[in-house]
C-alpha cells in the first residue's frame, strides 16, 4: 500500500476541491500519457465507493492537480471540519488490479479518530 495524500484539511479544501500532490501523478498513468483528467474510485472505512477525479490544469507552467468529483459529498458525508485529516493510498494485488482507498479521520484530544 503506497500513500499518496496524507493532508490536514483547511477551508479550501472543505470547500471547493482537494488539492492533489504533482510528485504522486505516477499514481495515475494515464495522465502522463496527455490526459489531463481521470476518474477512480475510492473506498472508504466502511466499504462505500467514492467516484472522484484528479485532474490538471491545462494552461501554465505547473499541472496543479486537484481532486474533484464526490469529494465535496463525501466532506458533507463524514462531517469533516478544518483540521480533520484525510489519506488516500493506492494498493496493487498480486494481479495487478489497482485499488484505493480514502480514510478520513477528527483530532480528538491529541489522537485521530477515524470517521466512519
Amino acid at each position: 500500500m503506497v500513500e499518496l495524500i496524507d493532508k490536514i484539511l483547511t477551508r479550501t479544501d472543505l470547500e471547493n476541491r482537494l488539492p492533489y500532490p504533482t510528485e504522486g501523478l505516477w499514481a495515475f498513468p494515464i495522465l502522463s500519457q496527455g490526459q489531463t483528467s481521470v476518474r477512480f474510485d475510492a473506498r472508504d472505512a466502511v466499504g462505500k465507493v467514492w467516484n472522484l477525479k484528479v485532474s490538471t490544469r491545462t494552461q501554465g507552467q505547473y499541472p496543479k492537480p486537484v481532486i474533484t468529483g464526490d469529494w465535496l459529498s463525501l466532506v458533507q458525508e463524514k462531517s469533516l471540519r478544518v483540521g480533520d485529516r484525510i489519506v488516500l493510498t493506492r494498493e496493487v494485488d498480486e494481479e495487478g488490479e489497482v485499488s484505493y482507498e480514502i480514510r478520513t479521520a477528527h483530532e480528538i484530544f491529541g489522537c485521530w479518530s477515524p470517521v466512519i
